[in-house]
C-alpha cells in the first residue's frame, strides 16, 4: 500500500564510493538487511508489500517477464509465515497486480489489471482467492482494506482520479467533487481508524504540460480535494496516515530530470505543508509509519557522476521528530563491478513491532532482474 507502481528500475554499479556535496551525512548502513529472494522467474519485482503481524505478510509483483517472452503466469504472489517466503498463486485473471492489502489471515485484498488490462480485484478468505466484478473505468493502482470498507484507487481511462469503495457486496465509485476537473490519477491510498482516508497521485491543472500534487481525503466524514502548495512539475506515490490529524504524502519533483528532487508533504488536521527533506536530490517513492510516529521512506538515488558510486539503496528516516538519510545495503556488495543498489517499491511496518518490511527488486548479471525483500528490525 502506498507504494509507486511500476516505477523506472534503477541500478547502480560501480567501485568508487565519495562524498556527495549538498548531501546530509547519512546514519551507518547497518540496519536494513537482505531477507529473501523470493523464487520467482527472472525477471521478476515486487511491488507492494502487506502484513498482519511478525508470522503473516503478502507481497506481490511480476516474474516471468524476461525481454521478447510471454509469461504464462506473469502475476507474482509471495506469503511469509514467520520463517520463509514462499511462492502462491493469484486468480488465473490476474496479469498485473499493482498492490495488496491484508487485514488479517483470512482477510487479504489484491489489485490491478486482469489479461485484457481491464480493472481487477481479488479478496483471500483463508481458503481461496475470489475474484470480484469491477467495471472497467480505467486501471486500479492502490488498495487500503484496513479501518472500516477497503478502498481502492488508481486513474479513469479518460483521464480523473478514481476512488472505489466496496460495500459488503459489490465495488461502487465514491464521488469526490472537482477530482475530474483535470486529467490525472492517484497512484496510494492510506486509512487511518475513524473512517479517515487519504489517496495521492497528480493530475495537469490548466492542462498542463506537467503534473501537480493531487490528494484527494475523507476526513470528518466527506471527501474533498485538499487545497496544497503549489508545486509544479511534481507527482506524489506515497501516503500513511497514522490518524485523522497526521499524514505524510512523498513523491518527487522534476522526476524525469537528471537531478530529481524530494517531496514530503504532512498534513496535522488543518492543512498540508511542505516539508524540508534530509537530501537536496532523489526520487521517493513510498512511506510506511509504526504507530510510535516513526517513518520509513523508500527512495532512489539521481544519476551519479561517471566514476561515483552511492553507498547503498536510499531511505529516509524520521524518528524523534528529525528526518536522516540512511542507506541500505548493496547487493553482492563483495564483487565491486557487480555490486547494485536494490529498488524497494514498498515499505510496511510490521504490526505489534517495530520492524518493518520493504520489497522492490535488484539488477542480477545473470538473471536480468529478481524480486528482492529487505528488512530492518
Amino acid at each position: 500500500m502506498g507504494a509507486m507502481r511500476r516505477a523506472p528500475l534503477v541500478a547502480v554499479v560501480g567501485a568508487i564510493t565519495v562524498s556527495l556535496a549538498g548531501a546530509v551525512p547519512a546514519e551507518a548502513a547497518v540496519t536494513w538487511r537482505t531477507a529473501a529472494e523470493p523464487p520467482l522467474k527472472p525477471a521478476s519485482r515486487l511491488v507492494d508489500v502487506s502484513a498482519t503481524g511478525p508470522a503473516d505478510a503478502w507481497a506481490v509483483g511480476y516474474q516471468d517477464n524476461a525481454y521478447g517472452r510471454i509469461p504464462v503466469q506473469p502475476a507474482a504472489l509471495v506469503r511469509w509465515n514467520g520463517r520463509t517466503w514462499s511462492e502462491s498463486l493469484l486468480p488465473a485473471p490476474f496479469d498485473s497486480p499493482e498492490a495488496v492489502s491484508a487485514v488479517d489471515p483470512s482477510n487479504v485484498w489484491a489489485v490491478g489489471q486482469d489479461d485484457r488490462q481491464s480493472p481487477y480485484a481479488a479478496r483471500w478468505d483463508g481458503t481461496a482467492w475470489q475474484g470480484i466484478a469491477a467495471a472497467d473505468q480505467g486501471r486500479f493502482s492502490d488498495v487500503a482494506a484496513r479501518n472500516g470498507k477497503p478502498l481502492i484507487v488508481g486513474a479513469r481511462r479518460a483521464g480523473g482520479a478514481l476512488v472505489m469503495e466496496w460495500d459488503g457486496q459489490r465495488l461502487r465509485e465514491v464521488v469526490v467533487p472537482g477530482s475530474d476537473r483535470w486529467s490525472g490519477g492517484l497512484q496510494a491510498v492510506a486509512t487511518a481508524p475513524a473512517g479517515a482516508a487519504f489517496a495521492v497521485g497528480s493530475w495537469h491543472v490548466d492542462d498542463a504540460g506537467y503534473p501537480e500534487p493531487l490528494i484527494v481525503q475523507r476526513t470528518g466524514g466527506t471527501w474533498r480535494v485538499a487545497t496544497l502548495p503549489k508545486v509544479q512539475s511534481a507527482r506524489l506515490t506515497g501516503v500513511h496516515a497514522r490518524s485523522a490529524t497526521d499524514a505524510w504524502a512523498v513523491g518527487t519533483i522534476e522526476y524525469d530530470s537528471s537531478r530529481p528532487k524530494p517531496l514530503i508533504m504532512h498534513w496535522d488536521g488543518v492543512s498540508w505543508q511542505r516539508v524540508a527533506a534530509p537530501t537536496e536530490s532523489a526520487n521517493l517513492w513510498a512511506v510506511g509509519g509504526d504507530p510510535a510516529g516513526n517513518l520509513w521512506v523508500t527512495g532512489s538515488n539521481p544519476t551519479e557522476p561517471y566514476g561515483v558510486s552511492y553507498p547503498g539503496s536510499l531511505f529516509l528516516r524520521y524518528q524523534g521528530k528529525k528526518w536522516s538519510v540512511v542507506y541500505g545495503p548493496k547487493v553482492r556488495a563483495d564483487n565491486p563491478f557487480w555490486a547494485a543498489d536494490p529498488f524497494l517499491s514498498a515499505v510496511e511496518n510490521i504490526p505489534g513491532t517495530s520492524a518493518f518490511w520493504g520489497v522492490g527488486t535488484v539488477s542480477d548479471p545473470a538473471k536480468d532482474h529478481v524480486a528482492l525483500v529487505e528488512r530492518i528490525g
